[in-house]
């Protein structure tokens, strides 16, 4: 079975340097020219918490050498989906399969434009990662990790079982979830609040979560996003939400998370995935989502006026 992971950021790293330690067949592929660069020159250095080892993988930014797929694992960001199918064409056949593990909702969408909607793969995974410099990715989360798909199609495939076993001895357990939109949907959580709120926060997730404020507006962007999901028919319910979030929080204290790292770089962040989405999907059905509404403009904010950033005072 030959994998492409298109988006070679952290995360792709991260589950291309896993699969390549399982000796699965694995190319990576990114526009980073840097980072491509130094794991074509000298592996890529991977720390999965036991210290770091170099892995011999392939990576590239020419969609040209890349052999055909049978799975492409999607992580780029929302913004860059549509140009990176575009240019993905030379490898994906009609018998790929197209797995996205993105963050939010709305990557889905974009994806069924390229492949048969028989050939998209919805999934999320609790793993998280970051890069410490071109060629270079460690893993920081504390635990065990959790990586779920569900073919749109709505049944299994024996291509997809597969996979899931090759990743599962990698040493990222997977999982088939029906539930998958319950999943996506209890993730979103954590996204729109823990994630979106430490990015603009510049702060660590226990820092935008164990206080006042911070935890009331968790709580009031939660509230919005179970309204929103029952409308569209997942069955979330606000106390389970509100329990998996004080859980991720209580997990990854010291968690610095992607958008807080986004914002730092001054880059765009995946917000219109997270509370955007929310919003997006609040006017489908009817549902009010002021709060979410607020925290989407305040992101896109700080991203505007990235280069205006006033120094403190000596």
């Amino acid at each position: 079975m030959n994998f492409v992971v298109l988006g070679a950021g952290a995360m792709g790293s991260l589950f291309g340097g896993y699969l390549a330690q399982a000796s699965a067949a694995v190319t990576l592929v990114d526009v980073n020219e840097t980072h491509i660069r130094a794991i074509r020159e000298k592996g890529l250095i991977v720390d999965r918490g036991d210290g770091r080892k170099i892995v011999e993988i392939q990576a590239t930014t020419n969609p040209s050498e890349v052999e055909l797929a049978d799975i492409v694992i999607v992580f780029c960001k929302y913004l860059n989906t549509e140009t990176a199918l575009s240019s993905a064409a030379p490898y994906i056949t009609p018998d790929t399969y197209i797995w996205t593990l993105q963050n939010g909702i709305g990557n889905v969408d974009v994806i069924a434009n390229f492949v048969k909607p028989s050939r998209v793969v919805k999934g999320l995974t609790s793993a998280t990662a970051i890069l410490q410099a071109p060629g270079q990715v460690s893993t920081n989360f504390k635990g065990e990790t959790e990586t779920y798909y569900w073919p749109l199609a709505g049944s299994e495939h024996p291509i997809l079982a597969a996979a899931a076993e090759t990743l599962t001895c990698a040493g990222l357990p997977t999982i088939a979830a029906p539930d998958i939109d319950y999943r996506i949907w209890r993730k979103l959580v954590i996204n729109a609040t823990l994630t979106i709120i430490a990015g603009f926060n510049n702060t660590r997730i226990g820092d935008a979560y164990f206080n006042e404020p911070g935890r009331s507006l968790c709580e009031d962007v939660v509230s919005e996003v179970v309204a929103v999901a029952q409308a569209a028919g997942v069955s979330l319910e606000l106390d389970d939400a509100l329990g998996y979030l004080n859980q991720l929080a209580n997990s990854a204290v010291e968690h610095v998370g992607s958008t807080t790292v986004s914002l730092q770089l001054k880059q765009r962040t995946e917000v219109d995935t997270m509370n955007g989405a929310v919003v997006r999907e609040g006017k489908k059905y009817g549902v009010p989502t002021p709060v979410n509404e607020t925290i989407t403009k305040i992101v896109k904010l700080v991203e505007e006026t990235s280069g205006v950033r006033l120094s403190p005072p000596v």
